[in-house]
């Protein structure tokens, strides 16, 4: 569910000024240095961009503007703890820079690290109150710590302030089917289609809530759906695989869950359905490996104690079967509890 957005600052308007009628020869070499940066930034170029940058900071060690344009390219290339590190020295240069505070709330939200984040969207709300993406990334980050009725306000101010974006409602639409508002959120995913067709996670959260109300038919509609329009989406490709392991369609679902992990290494979900996969071939070794490695990466991924505490108990480790069961109770995963007073009690 995880996306980010990262503001460019190019100031582009004060570097233009800069260059033609500033006398500076350095200052002219500094915006120089940073304008070019700028276009590499745009097209990906992200070494050349950095490059760029450092000369222009190499000439002023106080231009706010190039460590926040050098945070963004950091993050671009996935190095996050290196954009905090910028963003954080452009906000030192300028106590008022709205823009590097919202970036470095996403970088925060990359690292995990939400009580930060959420702290940074409340600096950038006081510079953009009427800004639908403020509040739209402050639900996203309260969803992720759990916070459900806290993100779904944030999500309504968000769509509040601009109804015509389909994504708002795609993402509102995803805390209530966490929540398991599925009628909720059904009709928020209905609402972000009419907004734009071709939206792809609202296909891909519609077969999540089709396939958790066991209309299976509507669900593998619309992860094909959602498939033709990002072909090979490894999320997409692996909550089809999971639909197919609650038709008991396994091997169909393992070819799916493989690819998607071979795409993307890091989703806790994969492992946990492939997990499920070698549960339901009683191959629980491998079961329990899979579900371990998802824990690893993240231990809020959706009733994994519960799977892990299965797997457990079918192989006869009963202590740590109930280990895992009593933290599916804390979680309030279904059908946990039953479980527990039967082997932990």
């Amino acid at each position: 569910m995880v996306n980010s957005w990262f503001l460019v600052y190019l100031f582009l308007f004060f570097c233009l000024i800069t260059l033609f009628s500033c006398g500076d020869g350095e200052i002219r070499e500094r915006d120089s240095f940073f304008v070019k940066g700028n276009a590499k930034l745009n097209t990906g170029e992200y070494q050349e961009a950095l490059r760029y940058y450092n000369e222009a900071i190499k000439m002023d060690s106080n231009f706010a503007d190039a460590y926040n344009n050098r945070g963004v390219t950091y993050a671009e290339e996935g190095k996050y703890g290196r954009a905090v590190i910028d963003y954080t020295q452009a906000i030192n240069l300028k106590k008022d820079f709205a823009d590097a505070y919202y970036n470095r709330a996403n970088a925060y939200l990359q690292l995990q690290r939400y009580e930060k984040s959420l702290v940074d969207l409340d600096s950038v709300a006081v510079y953009y109150p009427d800004s639908a993406y403020v509040f739209f990334t402050k639900g996203f980050t309260l969803a992720e710590t759990g916070r459900y009725n806290e993100a779904v306000l944030a999500m309504n101010q968000a769509i509040a302030l601009d109804s015509s974006n389909a994504e708002a409602f795609v993402n509102r639409g995803t805390v209530y089917y966490y929540q398991q508002k599925y009628d909720s959120a059904e009709q928020d995913l209905q609402r972000a289609l009419l907004l734009n067709s071709k939206e792809a996670n609202a296909y891909n959260l519609m077969g999540l809530v089709a396939t958790e109300v066991g209309n299976y038919k509507k669900a593998a509609t619309a992860f094909d759906n959602a498939l033709s329009l990002v072909a090979y989406q490894p999320f997409f490709l692996n909550n089809r695989g999971f639909l197919y392991l609650e038709m008991g369609e396994i091997e169909d679902a393992v070819e799916d869950i493989n690819r998607s992990i071979q795409l993307d290494p890091s989703n806790s979900y994969a492992y946990r359905n492939k997990g499920i996969y070698y549960l339901r071939r009683q191959q629980l070794d491998q079961a329990i490996s899979n579900f371990e490695q998802a824990l690893d990466i993240d231990n809020n991924t959706r009733k994994i104690y519960y799977y892990l505490g299965l797997a457990y108990l079918e192989s006869g480790q009963e202590k740590k079967a109930c280990e895992s069961l009593y933290q599916a109770r804390i979680k309030n995963t279904e059908d946990a509890e039953l479980i527990y007073q039967k082997h932990c009690l």
